[in-house]
């Protein structure tokens, strides 16, 4: 072997050799190792197995060491490329600079899933605290229960005219009524029938990928590579448009800021008629 050649597989080596070390922990890459390895041997009829302590110790041919240079650089990619999922942020505030919440962002898939995300298999809560509704704002995919515990020491009365979904929880205190299960896709509001100012609602999609803006206006969602229908709404402004196009094409993580132009009163309810 020249001199040459023979420095090159030293280095080729060293960096394989401190590859391995950073990823002693990733069995993907080391088992992709071993088996393109155990193909070149099985293939020139010398062994069928792949032992990783005599690859590192150096006595393995110069074309072993090639071979598994490329299946580290594989492996490489192919870790990245599973682990990258991409991912949206998203920032929305209103016409004077303050964070907008309770904005709500379904994407619905033009394509064919893989594999379907899980369902959650625990009810969603939609909870009554200090005759209030909490979370004011609710979104799930359709086909999930929710719970609609009292947490008050008092009496409410839970029920929802809704074309997507109508139902009345008779009055009850400081117990869970028996969740419910929403099927179809669409907004609910909600309400109490003794507290009048009492106000909430929930979003029903059907699709797995959604997200809510929280007390600083942010949302984040992960989702695969593809193209989706996008919808948004909040309660204040149901039409409000936050992207230009109804469709969105997802290739890779992406950081969005909307600056709206109404402003968005950060008060859910109103001020109420007393104490019952």
């Amino acid at each position: 072997m020249d001199a040459q050649r023979f420095a090159f597989l030293s280095k080729a080596k060293a960096i394989i050799k401190n590859e391995l070390q950073c990823k002693k922990n990733n069995t993907l890459l080391i088992k992709s190792m071993s088996f393109a390895l155990s193909i070149f041997f099985t293939s020139h009829r010398r062994a069928s197995t792949f032992n990783i302590t005599s690859f590192i110790t150096g006595t393995f041919t110069s074309s072993a060491l090639l071979l598994a240079g490329a299946t580290l650089s594989w492996a490489h990619a192919a870790e990245t490329s599973l682990s990258a999922t991409p991912s949206i942020s998203i920032y929305v505030s209103d016409a004077n600079g303050e964070p907008v919440k309770d904005m709500v962002l379904t994407l619905t898939p033009n394509f064919t899933l893989a594999s379907t995300p899980k369902r959650e298999e625990e009810p969603a809560i939609m909870n009554q605290i200090d005759k209030q509704f909490a979370p004011h704002v609710l979104v799930v995919q359709s086909g999930t229960d929710i719970s609609f515990p009292n947490a008050d020491n008092l009496f409410h009365h839970v029920y929802s005219f809704s074309p997507t979904k109508q139902f009345e929880l008779k009055l009850y205190k400081e117990f869970t009524a028996e969740p419910l299960r929403f099927e179809q896709a669409g907004i609910v509001d909600i309400g109490c029938n003794i507290h009048d100012w009492m106000l909430g609602y929930i979003v029903v999609t059907d699709s797995p990928f959604f997200a809510k803006t929280n007390e600083e206006g942010l949302m984040n969602v992960s989702l695969p590579v593809g193209e989706y229908s996008v919808m948004t709404w909040h309660p204040q402004q149901p039409d409000v448009k936050l992207f230009n196009s109804a469709t969105l094409h997802i290739t890779n993580s992406q950081e969005y800021k909307f600056v709206l132009d109404a402003v968005f009163s950060d008060d859910d309810f109103d001020e109420g008629f007393g104490d019952y």
